[in-house]
């Protein structure tokens, strides 16, 4: 066997080497620019935002639920297992028009996030590690992860016209559209007449797309 061969890296180590950077390097820098939320203040911000926008999320490690709320605003609420991280929290919300920015860090450990905005709302989120609940929202859904497990309520399929979910290592399941994978490399397609796109994407984990 040549020397090459005996050291080439296998897709195994690839994955535990990305799982090391997953809470470090990949969690979002705020710019000198950021207008961030003082720590001392409530932990919830609140702004008007109207039905049908779009949400762009770029979220520290943690545990989210993002879900649907009656009135046309934005919510973020958190919370930290030990009071003394509370002042680690930043939290931002920027809203423009019919786009809105949202950007969060956190402590690595116990840091938890509720999101509520309208029913009607388009999401394009990129999380760096932990776990992800979506419930009751309708529009299209982008969703990149690099560790942890995304929750997905798609409603029903019809709602969709296209579906795209992989995995680096890990399951996808995929009940409302009749799909189940597991293993490494993994990929889950699907094609319908709906009005929203849906695309998920986590390097180790689990996919869960799930009615609500």
């Amino acid at each position: 066997m040549s020397s090459t061969s005996r050291h080439a890296p296998t897709p195994g180590f690839f994955v535990v080497g990305l799982l090391a950077v997953a809470t470090g390097a990949c969690s979002p820098s705020p710019s000198p620019s950021d207008t961030r939320e003082p720590t001392d203040t409530p932990a919830v911000i609140e702004r008007p935002f109207a039905q049908g926008g779009r949400l762009t999320m770029r979220l520290s490690a943690g545990e989210y639920l993002i879900e649907n709320q009656p009135d046309e605003h934005i919510r973020l609420a958190w919370k930290t297992r030990d009071p003394k991280e509370a002042r680690r929290v930043r939290a931002q919300v920027d809203v423009k028009g019919a786009s809105a920015n949202i950007q969060t860090e956190g402590p690595s450990n116990g840091f938890e996030v509720t999101i509520s905005v309208p029913k009607r709302s388009d999401l394009w989120i990129r999380l760096s590690a932990g776990d992800l609940t979506i419930r009751g929202i309708e529009g299209h859904k982008d969703v990149s992860a690099w560790a942890g497990e995304l929750k997905i309520g798609v409603g029903s399929a019809t709602n969709y016209r296209a579906v795209d979910a992989s995995v680096l290592a890990g399951e996808i399941q995929a009940a409302p559209f009749n799909g189940s994978k597991g293993g490494l490399f993994r990929s889950f397609h699907w094609s319908g007449s709906g009005p929203y796109e849906l695309r998920a994407r986590l390097t180790a984990g689990e996919i869960t797309l799930r009615d609500n």
